[in-house]
């Protein structure tokens, strides 16, 4: 019976064979490393409070002056334009331009404006942009340096050589992958030093190659929209859009699709198609990968101005203030947060100080400053009709109030948009009240139809006569 026990002991207890040791080492180096990636994402965690704490005060500090306020937003549209940020390497061009485009605006916009075309100096002699240079001089913005032109140009000319020698070699040596690599280096030479057309033509022999594959092609047309972004030709960035959404119907794989909704949304905002813009970012905002366009930050800025113009509140509620990916980063943009906050908290003081506040971010931003009336004026038109909802008649003084305005500026700002029909109010000045006017929508639908009717029944009329003749 002693026997018997000691026997079933042994089969118990596990035998210490050198690939159970390996395998108990493994799982404590995997426990050790689950540890470790465990603390190094709680420090990250802890960075992010900590700038977003310090990102908060800086806005509260500087909406204690209108000035400062400007100066410090304009300051921070130079400093995202040279692309200092951590999160993915924006596109060389794509920063250059945005750097040039903040030298063009208004100086109350830029707080530091030779440190910017130091920066904007120090980027074109990098990569030697010998003909953004000289277009750039023919703008104004940059005093032409005969030295400096003739360096780069020098430069241009050995590298060029460099380039064709390597496309040499991979034809007569290597295979089509070699030739096909050494092409693109020779096209994205030219996308930065050349011309529109040169580059072009570089990334249109790319594209001949009988080696491309589907997904290849499509990242050649991505790199063409760049370059139209670049030079902000929106015929091109349009032409390559649409390329790119028919190569995908043939094939592409998760990450193309994605980063084309980005740069197509990129367009509709260009294009002053918000709605759209804010559909195609909001499919992006968890799996955004076009770091090359633009940062996460600027991407989330984006999102967040097109949402608040297309997105109705409950929508804008669900999609974007409670959304994870917005909230991780909303904070690292001054007064991004308070500004969408507040208008859906009804905070209207608050919302348009947040609004002064990020006029200077938009106002310098290449993209979004051919917009910045219209936009200005859509926001401040839902924040009235917000406010107006609540009431069926309100006093003027207690509306001023609310928004932390005259009564001067308000009775202007309203009686434009009543009279333009964009709210549904009267104003009695005599009384100083606000008259709302719900609009009955099952009346308006009904004449509606029998205004679209009488137009056929007049074409059909018309059509009959011109057949009996």
């Amino acid at each position: 019976k002693e026997g018997k026990e000691r026997k079933e002991g042994e089969r118990a207890l596990p035998r210490a064979t050198p690939q159970r040791e390996a395998r108990e080492g493994e799982g404590e180096a995997r426990r050790a490393g689950g540890q470790a990636g465990a603390m190094f994402s709680f420090m990250k965690r802890n960075k992010k409070k900590k700038k977003g704490a310090a990102a908060e005060a800086d806005g509260d500090v500087a909406m204690e002056d209108a000035g400062e306020a400007a100066a410090h937003v304009g300051s921070a549209s130079a400093g995202q334009a040279t692309g200092d940020g951590t999160q993915g390497d924006v596109d060389h061009g794509l920063e250059t331009a945005q750097l040039r485009f903040v030298l063009q605006c208004d100086a109350s916009l830029v707080s530091d404006r030779e440190a910017v075309r130091a920066e904007l100096l120090e980027r074109i002699s990098e990569e030697n942009m010998v003909e953004y240079y000289l277009n750039t001089c023919e703008a104004g913005v940059l005093t032409q340096d005969d030295a400096l032109l003739a360096r780069m140009r020098k430069e241009n000319t050995k590298k060029e050589e460099e380039l064709q020698e390597k496309e040499k070699d991979a034809a007569e040596n290597h295979g089509e992958i070699e030739v096909m690599e050494a092409q693109l280096k020779t096209a994205h030479f030219r996308a930065l030093t050349g011309t529109k057309q040169e580059a072009l033509e570089a990334y249109d022999k790319v594209a001949s190659l009988k080696s491309m594959s589907t997904g290849q092609l499509i990242d050649v047309v991505l790199k063409k929209i760049l370059l139209g972004f670049f030079w902000m030709d929106t015929d091109l960035v349009k032409a390559n859009i649409a390329a790119a959404e028919k190569l995908l119907e043939k094939g592409g794989d998760w990450d193309r699709r994605n980063r084309l909704k980005v740069y197509r949304g990129l367009f509709s905002m260009v294009s002053r198609n918000f709605v759209k813009a804010s559909e195609d970012f909001l499919a992006a905002v968890a799996t955004f990968t076009s770091t090359e366009l633009c940062t996460y930050d600027m991407f989330i800025f984006y999102t967040v101005i097109t949402s608040v113009v297309a997105l109705g509140r409950v929508d804008f509620k669900k999609k974007v203030i409670d959304s994870p990916e917005v909230l991780s980063v909303v904070r690292e943009v001054p007064f991004l947060q308070d500004f969408m906050n507040n208008l859906h908290e009804c905070q209207y003081k608050g919302f348009f100080v947040s609004l002064v506040n990020l006029n200077p971010k938009i106002c310098t931003d290449r993209y979004l400053s051919m917009h910045k009336d219209w936009f200005f004026r859509e926001v401040r038109v839902l924040a009235y009709k917000q406010f107006l909802e609540s009431y069926k008649s309100v006093t003027m003084d207690s509306m001023a109030k609310s928004f932390g305005v005259s009564i001067q500026f308000l009775d202007r700002e309203l009686a434009h948009f009543v009279s333009s029909r964009r709210i549904n109010a009267k104003i009695d000045k005599v009384a100083g009240v606000i008259e709302t006017c719900r609009p009955n929508e099952t009346n308006a639908k009904y004449q509606t139809v029998i205004r679209q009717g009488d137009l056929l029944l007049n074409r059909v009329q018309m059509l009959s006569r011109a057949i009996n003749v």
